[in-house]
């Protein structure tokens, strides 16, 4: 009876032992995540995090860095779910709903992102994050004045915000001020220099201002410190189809496309590649499959038009490239592509009336202003 007592305090003394060791595995590895983190390798923070997990399935703070990551990295359902699992321990803490906030409003959940802002707002009026992150999401939704006034609030709070520079860059890109861009990308860029959100805004800037080369490089930058970002991948893939590199841009863009299989826009910038490549059967297939994800995908009713024109079936280009101007309705290559299509019809006034409004909207795309006037000539 003494033995059998015995053997039952040394089985306990063990578990304890094992419980301590599991434990001790579950710091170690938070910590080295948070290394991760702070160094901006958030694929390293995934893992970490995920180990520390995997050792102590109940650590809230582990989750919500999970999450945190994830997000880095555009994984935002995943980070979702991190996120909802820590309010099952803390659900009054005002950095979760934050962090729900931006969640919900990277996967285009808007009412439920503008709920969980407005819920941290009501609690700290004043806390930067949530009044950056709160003008962001009127950005997205095209309230760009009332947005702007939340970024200058939160910069009143702290002038080194960088995710607000951040924030007022993509807004200046938006309403076609791609120098002013450059320029807060780049202030934001001295205080978060491994920012992987700031990084990409530089290099979209630098593209939209012609600077090709420039933004290529920027886009290497993001991918170089973490090989599983999306949004690096598209941004190479798009340059290098620029470049006329088709055979990159499709490798990089089969890539992100095996990271997230279900993204419109790297289905439609890999149909870009596959047509630019004469390989329209699968670029018109993958241009559906996006329209299917996103049925505003303007970008990609305007890829399908023009494998169809190409095709020869201008009927269904002209339908596909209608769509186009109806969710993008300034976009001077539709205008144009449509005035292809009328002129392959042999309708010259109106390919004429398309000719003009795509020169009125080209801006300063000097070859596509040239394909215009090209087009004009043989409305004669």
């Amino acid at each position: 009876m003494h033995r059998a007592a015995l053997f039952i305090l040394l089985a306990a003394l063990a578990t304890l032992a094992a419980l301590g060791g599991c434990h001790d595995a579950a710091i170690r590895h938070y910590n080295l995540g948070i290394d991760a983190l702070e160094r901006g390798d958030t694929a390293s923070a995934v893992s970490e995090f995920e180990q520390s997990i995997a050792h102590r399935a109940d650590d809230p703070d582990a989750h919500i860095n999970l999450g945190v990551a994830l997000l880095g990295q555009g994984h935002a359902d995943r980070a979702l779910a991190e996120f909802q699992t820590v309010a099952k321990y803390t659900p009054d803490d005002v950095d979760l709903h934050l962090n729900l906030a931006e969640t919900y409003r990277a996967l285009g959940r808007s009412q439920a992102a503008r709920t969980e802002y407005e819920w941290v707002l009501k609690r700290d009026p004043d806390k930067v994050a949530a009044l950056s992150g709160y003008g962001r999401l009127l950005m997205d939704s095209g309230s760009m004045d009332a947005a702007h006034g939340q970024f200058v609030k939160a910069l009143g709070g702290d002038p080194g915000h960088a995710p607000t520079m951040f924030h007022m860059g993509w807004l200046y890109l938006d309403t076609a001020r791609p120098t002013e861009a450059t320029h807060y990308f780049l202030r934001g860029l001295q205080s978060a220099p491994k920012s992987a959100y700031g990084r990409l805004g530089l290099a979209e800037a630098y593209g939209v201002r012609g600077m090709d080369a420039e933004a290529l490089r920027e886009y290497q930058k993001v991918y170089a410190a973490d090989s599983t970002n999306i949004d690096a991948m598209i941004g190479i893939g798009q340059a290098q189809i620029r470049g006329g590199n088709y055979a990159t841009a499709e490798h990089i863009l089969e890539k992100a496309l095996a990271h997230s299989p279900d993204n419109p826009l790297v289905l439609t910038r890999l149909a870009d590649a596959y047509f630019a490549r004469d390989r329209s059967t699968e670029a018109a297939a993958y241009y559906r499959r996006a329209i299917q994800i996103d049925e505003d995908n303007a970008d990609a009713y305007l890829g399908l038009g023009k494998v169809l024109e190409a095709n020869g079936d201008l009927d269904a280009a002209e339908e596909a490239l209608q769509s186009a101007l109806l969710h993008a309705p300034k976009n001077a290559e539709a205008m144009y592509r449509l005035g292809t299509v009328y002129l392959g019809k042999n309708e010259k006034t109106r390919a004429r009336a398309y000719f003009e409004m795509a020169m009125d909207a080209a801006g300063n795309d000097a070859m596509l202003k040239n394909n215009i006037r090209t087009g004009l000539e043989e409305t004669r």
